[in-house]
C-alpha cells in the first residue's frame, strides 16, 4: 500500500483517438452548416467509444502490484558469527572495549535508501523513507497544502537536507529525509513511498533522475551505530547493537568493531564512510576506504551475519593483513575483553569491600581479576590494587583526604596511576608525557560514593611526567 488514506487499486484503461477521415461524409470544408445525417453519425461515433472505455473498466483485470518497484529487505539476523571477535596477532595491548549491553526489543524499521551513484550522505542526491507500525489512530484529513497521503506533512529543512514527516497513515508512522533536494521534490518523493506486502516499496511512475537502490534502512542504521561507536563512543537505539575493541597505543591504535546487520549493508558502508574499492577478506566481498569520516583506511566486510569493520592508526595494507587475522576468541581472550569494558555509566562499577573500582585488569603473574579502588574516608584517602574474590594480596597506599589526588601505586610489576577532583562539574583531565608524545585519559564520574571525578590508568613503561589538570590549569604533577 502506499503512504495515502486512499488505499484503492487504480486501473489503467486504453483510450481510441477518433480518426475524422474514417467518419468524414465528404463535406469537409462544405461550410459551418452541418447536416442533421452527420450529427446523428458524430453522436453515434461518441456513443460507440463509451461503450468501448466502459467496457475496458469493466474487463481490465485489478492490478497485483505492477505500478509499484517492491524492495525486498533483508531481515537483521538474530543468530550468526558472534561478537567475540578479535585480531589473531593484536597489535598491541589491549586498551580498550566497548561491549553491547543486554538486548531490547526494538524492531528494525522497514524502507530503503536511494542515491546518485559514488554519492554518500554528504555528497550528492540522495533520498531515505522509513516507516514503523504503530497502535495509534490515523491523522486526519489535511488542512493545508503541505500534505503526503491526505494527511497534513511536517517539513524541516537544514541546509541542503529535508525531513518530511506525516501520519500515522493506515496504521504507520512515515519520515522521508532527502539531500540535495528541495522542499517540493522532497514531498513528491513522499507521496510515491510505500509498503506492498510487507516490504518497502516506491512507485514506478517515480523518476528516479540518475539515483539508484542502494539498501535498507535497517542496514543503514547498523552501520550508523557502528560509525557513532568508532568516533566517540556513542551508543543509539536499534534493533542489533556493535561491539568495539581497541589494540596498540595511545599514539597508535587500530579497532575492530562489529555488529549483526542485513546481507545489503556493504553498499552502505561506502555510503556512510565514504566511496571504496572492493577487495576480498576471508574470501568474501569487501570494501578497503580512504576515508575522511574516520580519517584514515577502513576494511569491512559481511560475514556470516555480521558486518565487521577494521579502522585505526595503520597503513591500507596492515589493515587488510589484520582483517584476514579476524578470528573468534578464546574464553581468556574474552574473560580479557570483559575486563577492559568499563564505561562512563554514572555509578559504580563493582565493589570491594567499602572502596569503588576505577579500573579492572588481570593480576600478570596469576591470571587472576583485579582492581585499581579508591575509598574516601573522613581522614584519609586509600588506593589500592586488590584482587576482585578474597584469595590474593592486595596492595595499598593511604594519603591524606585533601583534593587534587595525584599518585601511583605498583603491584604485580605494574604501576597505577590514579587521580581524582572535588565536584563533578570541573572538565579535569590526566596528561601523561610519553617518549612520543602525550596520553590524555578525562576523569569521569564513578557516582555518589566519591566526591568528585576520577580516572585510573596502568602505566606505560616510557612515561616521564604526568600531570592533573583541571579548568585549564596544571593541579598537581609527578
Amino acid at each position: 500500500m502506499r503512504a495515502t488514506r486512499n488505499q484503492a487499486e487504480r486501473v489503467q484503461i486504453d483510450l481510441i483517438d477518433a480518426d475524422p477521415i474514417a467518419f468524414d461524409d465528404g463535406l469537409v470544408g462544405a461550410g459551418t452548416n452541418h447536416s442533421p445525417s452527420r450529427w446523428r453519425r458524430a453522436l453515434t461515433c461518441l456513443a460507440v467509444l463509451g461503450v468501448m472505455a466502459g467496457a475496458a473498466v469493466a474487463w481490465w483485470p485489478e492490478a497485483e502490484h505492477p505500478q509499484w518497484r517492491v524492495f525486498h529487505a533483508a531481515p537483521v539476523p538474530a543468530a550468526g558469527l558472534t561478537p567475540e571477535l578479535v585480531f589473531d596477532q593484536p597489535p598491541g595491548r589491549l586498551l580498550a572495549a566497548d561491549l553491547p549491553p543486554p538486548p531490547v526489543d526494538i524492531k528494525p524499521e522497514l524502507g530503503y535508501v536511494f542515491s546518485e551513484l559514488g554519492g554518500t550522505v554528504t555528497t550528492r542526491r540522495w533520498a531515505t523513507f522509513r516507516t514503523r507500525a504503530t497502535n495509534v489512530a490515523d491523522a486526519p484529513a489535511a488542512t493545508t497544502d503541505t500534505q503526503v497521503g491526505g494527511v497534513e506533512a511536517d517539513v524541516q529543512r537544514t541546509r541542503i537536507r529535508h525531513n518530511v514527516s506525516w501520519g500515522p497513515v493506515a496504521g504507520r508512522t512515515w519520515l522521508v529525509t532527502t539531500n540535495k533536494f528541495d522542499g517540493a521534490q522532497s514531498l513528491d518523493f513522499a507521496n510515491h513511498v510505500g509498503v506492498v506486502d510487507g516490504e518497502p516499496a516506491l512507485a514506478y511512475e517515480y523518476q528516479l533522475a540518475g539515483m539508484q537502490p542502494i539498501g535498507s534502512v535497517a542496514a543503514l542504521d547498523c552501520v550508523e551505530l557502528l560509525k557513532d561507536l568508532f568516533l566517540g563512543g556513542e551508543r543509539g537505539n536499534g534493533a542489533a547493537q556493535p561491539t568495539l575493541l581497541t589494540w596498540g597505543t595511545p599514539q597508535a591504535s587500530v579497532s575492530l568493531g562489529s555488529i549483526a546487520a542485513p546481507v545489503d549493508a556493504l553498499p552502505l558502508v561506502d555510503f556512510v564512510f565514504g566511496g571504496g574499492r572492493p577487495i576480498t577478506i576471508h574470501g568474501l566481498a569487501a570494501t578497503l576506504i580512504a576515508s575522511r569520516v574516520l580519517s584514515g583506511p577502513v576494511v569491512a566486510w559481511v560475514e556470516n551475519g555480521r558486518l565487521i569493520v577494521v579502522a585505526g592508526h595503520a597503513t591500507a595494507d596492515e589493515l587488510i593483513v589484520l582483517a584476514e587475522s579476524v578470528r573468534p576468541a578464546t574464553d581468556g581472550e574474552w574473560r580479557r575483553a570483559g575486563l577492559t569494558d568499563i564505561r562512563d555509566v554514572g555509578g559504580v562499577m563493582f565493589n570491594v569491600g567499602d572502596s569503588v573500582a576505577l579500573y579492572r585488569d588481570l593480576n600478570p603473574i596469576t591470571g587472576d581479576e583485579q582492581a585499581v579502588t579508591i575509598e574516601v574516608a573522613v581522614d584519609q584517602v586509600e588506593v589500592c590494587v586488590q584482587p576482585r574474590s578474597d584469595i590474593g594480596t592486595s596492595h595499598c597506599a593511604t594519603s591524606p583526604p585533601n583534593l587534587p589526588l595525584l599518585t601511583t601505586i605498583e603491584a604485580s610489576g605494574q604501576k597505577y596511576v590514579v587521580a581524582m577532583v572535588r565536584g563533578f562539574l570541573s572538565s579535569a583531565e590526566l596528561r601523561i608525557k610519553l617518549a612520543d608524545g602525550t596520553w590524555t585519559l578525562p576523569l569521569k564520574n564513578f557516582g555518589s560514593e566519591l566526591p568528585g571525578l576520577a580516572v585510573a590508568a596502568l602505566l606505560p613503561t616510557n612515561y616521564s611526567v604526568i600531570q592533573l589538570w583541571d579548568n585549564g590549569e596544571v593541579v598537581a604533577a609527578i
